[in-house]
């Protein structure tokens, strides 16, 4: 079974595994057509709708699969923007998502937009209903990193940056943690 764990805990080889099977999907045009697709669902509405956070659950697994293909271990860490928030952390340096920026031309500009706090994000997995949890998770804990990154990531084609998969894989554990504190809440959709 694969666990999806924060970047920083991951080995040096589940580091170089990811970073590898990313090569691989970018040579192979599997990131340009998730770009695509995203940009494509983008303009039909996916974002601002109670189907946002399924949505992106399915996109990023889907993702996830295509690295598994390149090698069977890969799993996608999340990155917790709430407590990683600077543009010197690990996750932005040469041996990790660093060297995807010029390569891939993603255009970042890290620091770009102010990022929520621990304490925002447990006040927003407070909320009782879906109908009041994912509007607030959506517009303000998941799109300020988008901004923050900037370049590629701030468009409708985000997932052309690596970082779109570590910061939805967040996005879904912040939603699995909802739904197991809420396990009646019903989906409004």
């Amino acid at each position: 079974m694969h666990i999806r764990k924060n970047y920083r805990n991951l080995s040096d080889v589940e580091r170089d595994r990811l970073t590898s099977g990313l090569m691989h999907l970018k040579t192979t045009g599997v990131v340009d057509r998730f770009a695509a697709i995203h940009r494509a669902h983008a303009s039909m509405g996916i974002h601002r709708s109670a189907h946002f956070l399924p949505w992106h659950r399915e996109f990023i697994l889907r993702f996830e699969q295509e690295l598994q293909r390149h090698h069977p271990d890969i799993t996608l860490p999340y990155w917790d923007s709430s407590v990683d928030q600077s543009p010197a952390d690990p996750l932005w340096q040469q041996a990790f998502l660093g060297q995807f920026d010029g390569p891939w031309r993603l255009n970042r500009a890290l620091g770009a937009d102010i990022l929520r706090t621990p304490g925002e994000v447990a006040g927003n997995l407070g909320r009782p209903r879906y109908q009041d949890f994912w509007p607030e998770l959506e517009v303000d804990i998941h799109n300020p990193p988008h901004r923050w990154v900037g370049g590629v990531m701030a468009s409708s084609g985000s997932p052309g940056d690596p970082v779109f998969f570590l910061h939805h894989a967040w996005i879904d554990l912040l939603w699995v943690q909802w739904q197991q504190a809420h396990p009646g809440a019903a989906f409004v959709g």
